[in-house]
């Protein structure tokens, strides 16, 4: 995952069809993997992340509802127009506009490399693509307790397994 340039960034989501986690899984391998595969693919992706947020986090382009959504940030590679970009991008990503990111919550940037926010998102843009490679390697369904196992072999090497107990897990 390469560095992001911060304000070259296009902000877009997905609305999230259901809370069961199988369900959810399905919807990224249908709505999100191929098209962020194909984007790679064909050289136009620089960096991306997604997490699943509220309305409130997408910039008041959504009705306040309870609602869940696949946030989807997203940075062409340098050469390309951003405008380009977005008339690229499918149409199930709703409403993609350039936005800038900055600090991250609960995150200190004076203990970031020479106190740069990219770098922070860079490791954001690493986890998704973790994510969606863990979908990758899965025919079908993802059995929980699989999951977990895959986290642990991130939280042990950080001296983090075994030590914490987050609900009825130790990680």
């Amino acid at each position: 995952m390469n560095l992001p340039d911060l304000n070259r960034i296009v902000d877009t989501y997905i609305p999230i069809n259901s809370g069961n986690l199988n369900n959810y899984y399905n919807q990224l391998r249908q709505e999100l993997i191929p098209y962020i595969r194909e984007l790679q693919k064909r050289d136009l992706l620089n960096w991306f992340s997604f997490l699943i947020h509220g309305p409130k986090e997408l910039n008041k382009r959504e009705p306040i509802d309870n609602k869940s959504y696949i946030h989807i940030r997203l940075e062409p590679k340098g050469c390309i127009d951003i405008n380009d970009f977005i008339k690229e991008l499918p149409k199930h990503f709703l409403n993609p506009t350039q936005v800038t990111l900055s600090n991250i919550y609960k995150l200190d940037s004076s203990f970031l490399q020479d106190k740069n926010w990219g770098y922070a998102w860079k490791l954001i843009g690493e986890s998704s693509e973790w994510v969606l490679s863990l979908i990758e390697i899965h025919e079908k369904e993802i059995p929980e307790e699989q999951t977990i196992q895959f986290l642990h072999f991130i939280t042990n090497p950080l001296y983090l397994g075994n030590t914490r107990q987050i609900g009825e897990h130790v990680f």
